[in-house]
C-alpha cells in the first residue's frame, strides 16, 4: 500500500515547481505585487499606519493596544528605506507576496492538486480582506501571514508528527501573537479539529512543546503588561464589552447585522456557502475541508457574541484573520464542482472591480466623483494639513512652538507628515486611553513660553481652551478631493499652558 511521506511530498512539490505553470504563476503574482506597490506609495498613510510608525520611534516590549511586532518591522524597514510611505508599506506588499506563496503551499499540502494551488495563490490577490492588508500596513498584515503559516505547519505536524513541523508551528504561533493577541484564538479550532480527527496527538509532548515555544516568544509582552498593571488586558476586555452597561435591543441587532453582513463582504468572491452546508448535512465534508472551515465558524461565533455585547459599534475586520483558508477552499471547489468557467468569471469580475474601485476612489476622479461618500477620504489630505501647519511654524521663532491635538489620529499623521517629522503630542482630556498617554507628553510644556499649535477636526472645546491662558490666532485648513470639500481642520495658536487634569474615560 502506498504511504504518503515527507519525502513523497518534497518530490511532488519539486515536480510542481519545475512545471511551466509555476513560472507563469510567479510572473502574474509579481505583476500584482508591482501594482499594489504602486498604489501603496501614491496614497497617504491612514491614521492607524501613522500611529504604528510613531511606535517605532519609541521601541518597547509591547504597546497599549497591540504587541510590538509592527513597531519592530516599521523600525527595520524605515531604517533601510527611510521614514517614507514606501518605507512603511513595503512591509505590507512583501507580506502580500508571502501570503500568495504560503496559500499555494497550504493548498498543495491539503489537496495535492497543483492547479488548485496555483489558483489559490492567484485569488489571494483579489480577496478584499487580503488586498487591504497587502497594501496598508497594520497589525492585521503580519497576523494574517502567521495564521496561514501556523495552519500549514500544524497540518504538516499532524500528517508526519515530526518535531520540525511542531517547532515551526510554535514559532508561527509566537510570532503571530507578537503581531496581535488574537493569534492565540487559533488554538481553539485546532484543538477541536484534533480531538475529532487525531485525538492521540493531544497526548503528544511535541504538541505541548509547540505551545510552550509560542508562549516563550510572546513572554516579553506578558512581562510588559505586568509592569503596566495589565493595561493591554484591560484594553482587550473593554473592546470585548466586559463591564458594559445594558444597551438596547436595537443596538444589539444593529451590531449583529453589521458584523454578519460585513463578513460576507470581506469574503467576496467566496460564494460556496450552500455547498459547504450541503456537505455538512450529508456528512461528506473531508478532513481537509473541515480543517479550513472550522476556524471560520469558531471565530465568527466568538466575535458575533462580542458584537452583541458591545455598547459601541461592531467592526467587520475583527474575525478576518480566521478566513485565511477560504481562498484555498474557494480554489479547491472551483476545480471540483464542474463550474470552472463560472468561477473564472467571478475572478475576472473581482479583478475588474478592484481596478474600478481604485479609479472611483482616486482623488483625481472627476468623471464620477463620490464626494463625502468616498471611503478613501480618510486617507486624503494629511500631507496637505501638515504643509499648512509647517507654513504656520515658519512664522514663529525656531524651536518656540510644539504641535498637538486632542485626537490621536491627527497627532499620528502630523508627526509623520510635518517637515523633519518632529514629535507631536496628544492632549487627552477624558477620552479613551492611547499609547501617547504612556509616553512623556504635552505636560512638559506647562508654564512654558512656547506656543502650542493645536489642530483638530472640530472647533476648540471649552475644556481645551481652559488649559491655556490665551488664543493668539485662529486658522483652518480645508481639504478637497475630486473637486469636493471633504473636511475642515481648525488650527489655533495657544499661549501659556496651565495645569490640567488628565483623565481617561476608558481603556
Amino acid at each position: 500500500m502506498f504511504k504518503y511521506t515527507d519525502q513523497t511530498a518534497t518530490a511532488i512539490l519539486k515536480n510542481a515547481v519545475a512545471n511551466k505553470k509555476t513560472y507563469w504563476l510567479i510572473a502574474v503574482i509579481l505583476i500584482f505585487t508591482i501594482i499594489r506597490l504602486y498604489v501603496a506609495v501614491h496614497i497617504d498613510l491612514n491614521s492607524e499606519e501613522a500611529q504604528y510608525w510613531t511606535w517605532s520611534k519609541h521601541l518597547q516590549l509591547s504597546y497599549y493596544s497591540k504587541p510590538p511586532m509592527i513597531a519592530y518591522l516599521n523600525w527595520f524597514s524605515t531604517s533601510v528605506f527611510g521614514n517614507t510611505v514606501f518605507g512603511i508599506r513595503i512591509n505590507a506588499v512583501i507580506i502580500g507576496l508571502l501570503i500568495s506563496v504560503f496559500s499555494y503551499l497550504l493548498s498543495f499540502e491539503l489537496f495535492k492538486n497543483q492547479n488548485a494551488a496555483i489558483l489559490a495563490a492567484l485569488v489571494t490577490n483579489i480577496f478584499p480582506f487580503l488586498l487591504n492588508s497587502s497594501v496598508f500596513f497594520t497589525t492585521d498584515s503580519p497576523l494574517l501571514l502567521f495564521w496561514l503559516c501556523a495552519m500549514l505547519f500544524y497540518w504538516k505536524a499532524l500528517e508526519t508528527d515530526k518535531l520540525k513541523w511542531w517547532l515551526l508551528f510554535g514559532i508561527s504561533l509566537g510570532l503571530g501573537a507578537l503581531a496581535k493577541y488574537a493569534m492565540f484564538m487559533i488554538l481553539i479550532p485546532l484543538v477541536l479539529f484534533t480531538w475529532q480527527h487525531q485525538r492521540e496527538i493531544l497526548k503528544s509532548r511535541s504538541f505541548y512543546l509547540s505551545i510552550l515555544i509560542g508562549l516563550a516568544i510572546f513572554s516579553p509582552v506578558i512581562y510588559w503588561n505586568i509592569g503596566q498593571n495589565g493595561v493591554g488586558v484591560l484594553h482587550l476586555a473593554h473592546l470585548a464589552g466586559v463591564g458594559n452597561h445594558r444597551h438596547s435591543v436595537g443596538q444589539v441587532v444593529s451590531n449583529v447585522l453589521v458584523f454578519t453582513i460585513g463578513q460576507i463582504a470581506i469574503l467576496l468572491p467566496f460564494y460556496q456557502y450552500q455547498k459547504i452546508y450541503r456537505k455538512f448535512r450529508q456528512k461528506t465534508l473531508t478532513k481537509q475541508e473541515a480543517f479550513l472551515i472550522l476556524p471560520v465558524i469558531i471565530t465568527f461565533l466568538i466575535f458575533l457574541i462580542v458584537s452583541a455585547n458591545r455598547e459601541s459599534e461592531a467592526y467587520i475586520n475583527w474575525a478576518m484573520f480566521a478566513y485565511m483558508g477560504m481562498p484555498v477552499l474557494f480554489s479547491h471547489y472551483a476545480l471540483t464542482d464542474h463550474q470552472l468557467k463560472f468561477n473564472l468569471r467571478i475572478i475576472l469580475v473581482m479583478t475588474a472591480a478592484f481596478f474600478l474601485f481604485l479609479g472611483l476612489t482616486s482623488p483625481k476622479n472627476t468623471v464620477a466623483p463620490l464626494g463625502k461618500l468616498n471611503p478613501a477620504n480618510k486617507l486624503i489630505g494629511w500631507s496637505q494639513l501638515a504643509a499648512k501647519v509647517d507654513s504656520i511654524k515658519g512664522t514663529l521663532p525656531p524651536e518656540g512652538y510644539y504641535v498637538f491635538s486632542s485626537n490621536y489620529h491627527i497627532t499620528s499623521e502630523l508627526w509623520f507628515y510635518q517637515k523633519g517629522q518632529p514629535e507631536t503630542y496628544l492632549l487627552n482630556l477624558n477620552s479613551r486611553m492611547t499609547q501617547f498617554d504612556l509616553w512623556p507628553g504635552i505636560e512638559q510644556f506647562r508654564n512654558d513660553d512656547k506656543i502650542g499649535i493645536f489642530v483638530d477636526q472640530i472647533k476648540i472645546s471649552p475644556e481645551v481652551k481652559a488649559c491655556f491662558k490665551s488664543i493668539l490666532k485662529e486658522d483652518s485648513c480645508i481639504v478637497y478631493s475630486q473637486k469636493s470639500k471633504i473636511d475642515t481642520y481648525y488650527i489655533y495658536l495657544m499661549k501659556g499652558m496651565k495645569d490640567f487634569h488628565k483623565q481617561n474615560s476608558s481603556y
